[in-house]
């Protein structure tokens, strides 16, 4: 049985087969000849003990001879043809239409094409082993950081150095996503049985070394508003006021039909993060007057478009540049940060941070404020965006009994003096 286990495995496994042979034996030691004609399972049997294995062995012989069954022709598995590219490039265009959103999906293409194709692309899936990871991360740790500065017409790159002047090379966190990337192309690929397994699995990953970046405090937040362009104000102030994430998943899809003025609320399509769906947040007092002011202007700006010989209407989206939708802020906000004079790493990401912190500092609701950051659990909030403020820390401290209290704390707290009652037992044992 277990013979004709494997036979049947190596048909599925090396390609058709027009009829093959085998030779067994039974529990109770019977031997036979079994082979496959045009789909049919025949059997033979020649008893038992050496001489019938013989005559069994004869038999195959013969009817190889006689041209009725043939010798399989033994081909390669298809999983030892794909390369590693083929297959993260199979798994990108799939990715791309079904579960990813446009950003993400621009994001692994330009790391695929830029750093992991170029190392491991030409490895077959299945070739790859845990010690060529492992040359991957050490060349990757090893890379100093570049910037491209110049004219758009004339770039140039130039290594990137930290506030010291030492150089800046790759963080393990970098490297520890793009390990992520290759484990998810090669377990799609089993999920979609071109690989028989994932060859690496387990592979341990560096540790990440993600940078504790402070949010930005309230003097920061005004002093860079106050440098900002019309419609950077209207990105930071929307982050800040609502918690939502500063991207083209949440922030540069909203659109006034998403602002209830009656409810004071925003209707926020959360970003495929595997949290909730969606979520509605209230208005906040002073974005709720901002709000109001925006609408008004784009109104205006759209009845002297239809007052033009080629009318445009503007876009929905609350969030413009020129009248056209826009996915990006970068530039802004780094122009705005400089002219404001602030020197320290602050990103717009850390606006919802700031959001976030603030209300739990605050002693906020955390299921609410979860709910309004659109995380599906609670200790997703508390880990990554809790920065404790000095006054909530105070506020803690605060909380610990004196030790050397001379009154006491409450009315009815009597001070129990314990080296008074230490000589009275002394005493009594003399």
């Amino acid at each position: 049985m277990r013979r004709r286990f494997i036979i049947i495995s190596c048909l599925f496994l090396y390609g058709r087969v027009w009829s093959i042979m085998s030779i067994g034996k039974k529990k109770d030691g019977r031997v036979y000849c079994q082979y496959y004609i045009k789909g049919k399972t025949r059997r033979e049997f020649f008893g038992r003990g050496i001489d019938a294995e013989k005559a069994a062995q004869a038999r195959d012989n013969e009817l190889k001879a006689q041209g009725k069954i043939k010798n399989y022709k033994r081909t390669k598995p298809l999983e030892s043809k794909i390369k590693f590219a083929d297959l993260a490039l199979e798994y990108l265009s799939v990715k791309a239409k079904t579960d990813m959103t446009t950003t993400s999906s621009l994001a692994l293409e330009y790391k695929l094409a830029k750093i992991i194709l170029p190392s491991i692309g030409h490895i077959p899936a299945m070739g790859l082993t845990y010690k060529k990871l492992d040359e991957f991360v050490k060349t990757r740790i090893e890379t100093q950081r570049t910037v491209i500065k110049g004219p758009r017409d004339r770039p140039r790159i130039e290594p990137l150095l930290n506030a010291d002047g030492s150089k800046r090379y790759i963080s393990r966190s970098t490297v520890h996503r793009e390990l992520c990337d290759i484990q998810a192309v090669l377990n799609w690929g089993v999920d979609r049985r071109y690989l028989i397994k994932n060859p690496v699995r387990g592979h341990k990953k560096p540790k990440r070394d993600d940078a504790i970046i402070k949010p930005p405090t309230q003097n920061e937040t005004l002093a860079i508003i106050n440098e900002s362009a019309p419609h950077l104000i209207r990105a930071l102030k929307i982050s800040f006021f609502t918690g939502l994430r500063p991207g083209a998943s949440e922030l540069f899809r909203l659109t006034w039909d998403d602002v209830d003025f009656v409810e004071k609320t925003i209707f926020i399509i959360s970003a495929k993060k595997n949290g909730i769906p969606f979520r509605t947040v209230p208005l906040h007092h002073e974005l709720f007057s901002d709000l109001k002011t925006w609408e008004k202007q784009d109104q205006d700006q759209w009845k002297k478009n239809q007052e033009k010989v080629n009318p445009i209407q503007p876009a929905r989206q609350l969030i413009t540049y020129r009248n056209k939708p826009i996915q990006s802020v970068k530039t802004a906000f780094k122009s705005a940060k400089r002219r404001a004079g602030i020197i320290r790493r602050i990103r717009l990401y850390d606006f919802r941070h700031a959001a976030i912190t603030n209300m739990l500092s605050s002693g906020g609701d955390l299921k609410s404020i979860s709910e309004i950051a659109g995380h599906s659990r609670t200790d997703t909030t508390t880990k990554i965006y809790h920065h404790t403020s000095n006054k909530l820390l105070k506020q803690q401290i605060d909380r610990l009994p004196f030790l050397e209290q001379k009154q006491p704390a409450f009315d009815n707290e009597k001070i129990i003096d314990f080296r008074r009652i230490k000589k009275t037992r002394q005493k009594k044992t003399i």
